[in-house]
């Protein structure tokens, strides 16, 4: 049972740390200068919902970050993404 848990607990930290370095290289988590109340909770369930909706698109083939560009630059394709249609 001891080593069942051991796997399962290096499995999560190695599934956390890939989901913060994807954030952290996409929206410069670490530079983010929200620190009051509850905004770095709440931005971080932004960034989280965010990054979700960009990585189930699939009409374009380029990185999260092109993707987020684009996003910003083309509203249809926001809305696109934002609608998954």
């Amino acid at each position: 049972m001891h080593s069942v848990l051991v796997v399962l607990y290096v499995h999560i930290g190695a599934l956390k740390t890939v989901c913060t370095g994807t954030l952290d290289v996409t929206f410069n988590e670490d530079y983010s200068r929200i620190r009051k109340d509850n905004g770095p909770e709440n931005f971080a369930v932004l960034r989280h919902i965010a990054l979700s909706l960009l990585k189930q698109d699939s009409s374009h083939k380029t990185g999260i970050a092109n993707k987020r560009l684009k996003a910003a630059l083309d509203q249809d394709y926001l809305y696109k993404i934002l609608t998954m249609q």
